[in-house]
């Protein structure tokens, strides 16, 4: 159970508490952790929510959701390294998977024979594992004598809030909303949604892609207005469309600024907490 006190003197407790009570070390995700990454990544880029595991072949799924001919692998890999933080060359990414990049063209034969079968999202988790750090845990640690879940979510949360540019202060029972709003808020939920493994529920997809589709509206807006002034010859068109556009996405981003997405029962960061904790996964067991 948290101990609630006023907002900053908690916060400060509980960050002295858990760093001179329980020394959380660099430790390697678990392949399951870094599916679950993989997916949050594979979603926002591909733009698609169909579902994979260790045992699915990429290019299967891919082909699957239309992208195979589409999408640079190169481009997939690039924003792995930047989801779990690590680097790496491409070349390390073909000598760990066997695909070929550089050596003989591989018929289609041989594709499927060598390469495609051992081509699978497991494959590139436990590559990825080799590499990438975890410095954040929401595994229970020890107050005052007694183990305590919440208490470890908590510090789980401050962990991840500290790798994010933010500077604000906050305790259990702090308003999400009084200390991240708009894009930060959707950095934020993103990252703690997948890093406890969907343990909260995910932010309204509405809510988290009206700054895209301020942009989208805005962009056809220009295109539209860029014949017309041409025909026309009045670049008016063009500039009042301009004009329109840049109105369309800052409105689109105060919005999202203004606007509290969160769960009803998920208004605080105790709230956060106490669901994460409860969660049964690999971020909140002991000694992962």
């Amino acid at each position: 159970m948290l101990i609630d006190n006023e907002q900053r003197r908690d916060a400060s407790q509980y960050s002295r508490v858990f760093r001179k009570g329980t020394l959380v070390q660099e430790t390697r995700y678990t392949e399951k952790q870094i599916l679950y990454g993989m997916y949050e990544c594979w979603c926002d880029a591909m733009g698609t929510d169909s579902t994979f595991d260790a045992e699915t072949r990429v290019d299967l799924h891919m082909k699957a959701d239309e992208l195979w001919d589409e999408i640079d692998l190169a481009d997939i890999f690039y924003r792995f390294e930047k989801q779990f933080d690590f680097d790496c060359t491409l070349e390390e990414w073909d000598q760990e998977l066997g695909l070929g990049f550089g050596g003989p063209f591989l018929s289609v034969e041989e594709w499927e024979r060598d390469v495609a079968p051992k081509f699978t999202f497991g494959a590139i988790a436990r590559f990825i594992q080799k590499r990438a750090i975890n410095t954040v845990s929401f595994e229970p640690v020890t107050v005052i004598h007694r183990e305590c879940g919440p208490a470890g979510a908590f510090y789980g949360i401050e962990q991840l809030f500290g790798k994010l540019p933010y500077e604000e202060r906050f305790g259990p029972s702090t308003k999400i909303i009084d200390v991240l709003r708009g894009r930060n808020l959707n950095r934020f939920w993103s990252e703690l949604w997948w890093r406890t493994e969907f343990a909260i529920p995910r932010l309204s997809n509405s809510w988290r892609d009206i700054d895209g589709w301020g942009c989208l509206i805005g962009g056809l807006a220009i295109v539209a207005a860029i014949p017309i002034s041409i025909l026309t010859e009045n670049y008016l068109y063009l500039f009042v469309m301009a004009v329109f556009a840049f109105a369309t996405w800052y409105i689109a981003l105060l919005w999202q600024y203004w606007t509290n997405p969160l769960p009803p029962e998920l208004q605080t960061f105790r709230d956060l907490a106490v669901l994460i904790a409860e969660h049964n996964c690999d971020a909140v067991r002991k000694n992962v």
